[in-house]
């Protein structure tokens, strides 16, 4: 049996889906991604966007007008969190915590 993602766990692997996507990715796709519903994955990435880890970048339509459509790409700080999360996962496992 899986145990339950923490929330610290959750916000890191939507980092890495969004860092999956150079031009920014979907909610819909970020969301399948990392196996959230929609709903609370927007939640949560207002809180990633808040804290400075994830930029919220608006789309234009054909008439270069915003249209509602977001895209969300990881932003250096963000990039910095991951690399701090991988690392202190891998101490953690060292102890076997």
């Amino acid at each position: 049996m899986k145990s339950k993602r923490t929330k610290v766990d959750l916000y890191a692997t939507i980092l890495e889906v969004i860092r999956r996507y150079p031009e920014g990715g979907r909610v819909t796709r970020i969301s399948y991604g990392v196996g959230v519903p929609v709903d609370r994955l927007k939640v949560m990435l207002e809180a990633l966007s808040a804290n400075g880890l994830v930029r919220k970048i608006a789309a234009e339509d054909e008439e270069g007008e915003e249209g509602g459509v977001y895209y969300y790409a990881v932003t250096a700080r963000g990039l910095e969190f991951l690399e701090t999360y991988w690392k202190m996962k891998g101490f953690l496992a060292a102890f076997g915590a």
